[in-house]
């Protein structure tokens, strides 16, 4: 009977674009290669700190001929590992979390589909967001149907408060009257 086990060895990978320079490893880490620089100084290879921003994916800067830029760590993983991204493609996170930048947690996928996991998963700037700009409530019916359909959350009495402006652009400073106007339309139907 053959026994299947999962390796959890570390295995690293060249960086496209920067073969000699950089690899990135299948846990998601980033490292430069030991290398010598044109005027015979020595850099010894490390692994690279990364930087965290507000939704907390991963992107680490890369040298080339001098010129630093910024590469989200995902994206480098999925070049490494699955292949080229596919035009219109997103880099896409199966599990939600975003700094789990494994292989096996990663896809190429279309914008919508990108979107639609970040709904399922619960981190879509939309998702708990509750009332509007306006302080009209994110609930049904006051919700663009378009729009819920795709997962978003826009308000329609805004949203109508906005087409009476632009068939009436005298009504401007009139905004929030005409908006709130529509929303007790809407709730009390």
């Amino acid at each position: 009977m053959a026994v299947s086990h999962i390796s959890n060895q570390e295995v690293w990978k060249q960086i496209a674009g920067y073969e000699g320079l950089y690899e990135v490893s299948n846990r998601g880490r980033v490292r430069s290669l030991d290398r010598v620089a044109a005027n015979g100084r020595k850099f010894k290879g490390k692994v690279l700190r990364t930087v965290t921003n507000h939704n907390g994916h991963i992107r680490v800067m890369l040298h080339k001929d001098r010129k630093p830029k910024y590469h989200w760590v995902h994206r480098l993983v999925l070049e490494a590992f699955v292949g080229p991204r596919p035009e219109n493609y997103d880099a896409c996170h199966n599990n939600g979390i975003p700094d789990d930048n494994r292989p096996e947690n990663l896809r190429w996928d279309t914008r919508s589909a990108n979107a639609k996991d970040r709904v399922l998963h619960g981190n879509h700037y939309n998702y708990e967001k509750e009332k509007c700009p306006r302080g009209h409530l994110l609930v049904q019916p006051n919700l663009k149907p378009a729009d819920y359909k795709r997962g978003w959350r826009n308000c329609l009495a805004c949203a109508r408060a906005k087409n009476t402006i632009y068939s009436r652009p005298g009504l401007k400073d009139d905004f929030q009257r005409i908006a709130d106007a529509r929303y007790e339309a809407i709730m009390n139907r």
